[in-house]
């Protein structure tokens, strides 16, 4: 698993805790977006208030509503999706 600062000039797009889709470029984060912001109905926790499965967050990713944003990423740079935690982006 690669782990990536969050540059400050993302300061803004920071949102603490969460599953997210990045642009990596040259060992950087670029741009990132969450997938609570992308898919209202998207929760970082289940039911009873524990992390989801990485299987689950895989699974919404075939959601067509993320296309645009996908492809916004990719004119920035490589797109993955991982966590984004304590001024860090982990991907899965």
């Amino acid at each position: 698993m690669n782990t990536f600062p969050i540059p400050d000039e993302l300061a803004e797009a920071y949102k603490g805790t969460g599953h997210a889709i990045a642009a990596i470029k040259d060992g950087r984060v670029v741009d990132l977006l969450y997938l609570r912001d992308l898919l209202l109905s998207f929760s970082d926790h289940d039911e009873d208030g524990n992390g989801i499965a990485r299987h689950v967050v895989a699974a919404r990713l075939a959601d067509a509503r993320l296309g645009p944003s996908v492809r916004h990423l990719e004119t920035l740079g490589d797109v993955s999706l991982g966590l984004c935690s304590c001024w860090e982006f982990n991907e899965l």
